[in-house]
């Protein structure tokens, strides 16, 4: 028999469960950020808290790269994602090639990561990347399986994808995990996961929606199994404004040490992210998945201005360049701090000459 655990989307479900070093960046340069700073790019607020404009004035737009969009599914049909799709997935509810999206979550979250630069309503992050979705849960009854979360991770790194944007995990505090008990019920993922870390994968994971001091069991896995901690992100929600916590996110927790802070929005027609709806309207959507998707590509964004670098040496960058100041500095609930793509993207110094 499969195991079967419960999938949250961008509201995680409470139920039981049964089963390098810093950087060192010269002065801020004089850059041109304002032919970036379209209203396309106003109208999705968390672009401008975490500096993106910077990294697309120094080339950083997600050109050539791909991120595996674990979620439910994606609307491909929508003009928001032409030119934005490096494969059809897979449909596991369906059981068949490509996919579609009911319930909406997978579209709007593939917004906030890639959505195109047309001019129209708002853009993703990575506006130049790419995605391959897959699709998990059906209607309002989200479920997944283990093996399909581990094929759906092996088959999108297959196909060049060296980013993981997950937007579920399992309702069970990081804090209670042991590598036993996780290998119980996600035997097959656990295996998958350790291998594509050592493949240089990078697995980004929400802290989850449910304002607790701790993250929920993916994104504070490396706290039981330390070897992950190189190919891991978890993301902690922050309004859309940036200042503080949402009304939902928990904190980064255990997981501190490889987690950062990015808007996320809160509830309400006013206070969430922009993004794409399933229907091709622009809808707010709010929580740790879209935060966690904004983490995905910025990943994307940054690796494509240092292709030289490795997916996890691009983690590292993006954690080590965090603003720590203000509130930021509580790394057990911000982590490393708060996501700065204007500091991720400054050159890094040449090595002195003696």
């Amino acid at each position: 028999m499969r195991q079967r655990t419960l999938l949250s989307f961008t509201t995680v479900l409470t139920v039981p469960f049964f089963l390098s070093g810093c950087l060192t960046n010269p002065a801020k340069p004089n850059l041109d950020t304002a032919p970036f700073e379209t209203i396309e790019y106003k109208g999705q607020q968390g672009l401008a808290v975490v500096k993106a404009s910077s990294l697309y004035a120094r080339g950083g737009t997600g050109q050539g790269k791909t991120v595996g969009l674990i979620d439910s599914g994606l609307n491909q049909t929508l003009s928001e994602f032409q030119g934005r799709v490096a494969d059809p997935g897979h449909d596991f509810v369906d059981n068949r090639p490509g996919t579609t999206d009911r319930v909406g979550h997978g579209t709007q979250m593939a917004g906030i990561l890639a959505a195109n630069k047309d001019d129209q309503g708002m853009h993703g992050v990575a506006f130049n990347a790419q995605v391959i979705p897959y699709r998990f849960g059906d209607n309002n009854e989200p479920l997944f399986f283990d093996s399909e979360i581990a094929k759906s991770w092996q088959y999108a790194f297959n196909h060049g994808a060296f980013i993981l944007n997950n937007s579920w995990a399992n309702a069970i505090p990081a804090t209670e995990i042991s590598e036993a008990r996780y290998n119980q019920v996600m035997p097959e993922s656990l295996k998958v996961a350790r291998q594509l870390v050592e493949d240089g994968a990078v697995f980004v994971f929400p802290t989850g929606n449910e304002l607790k001091r701790e993250p929920l069991a993916e994104p504070g896995l490396p706290h039981a199994l330390p070897e992950l901690e190189k190919g891991w992100i978890a993301v902690v929600a922050l309004k859309a404004d940036g200042t503080a916590v949402n009304a939902k996110s928990n904190y980064c927790g255990v997981a501190a040490a490889w987690c950062i802070a990015v808007p996320g929005g809160d509830a309400g027609a006013e206070n969430g992210l922009l993004t794409t709806g399933k229907d091709g309207k622009y809808v707010q959507t709010a929580g740790t998945s879209p935060a966690a998707a904004m983490v995905s590509g910025a990943l994307a964004a940054l690796h494509s201005r240092y292709p030289e670098l490795t997916a996890q040496q691009v983690r590292e960058r993006l954690l080590a360049t965090a603003n720590r100041s203000g509130i930021y500095a509580n790394s057990e609930a911000y982590g490393r701090g708060l996501m700065d793509l204007e500091a991720a993207s400054r050159q890094a110094p040449q090595p002195a000459i003696n």
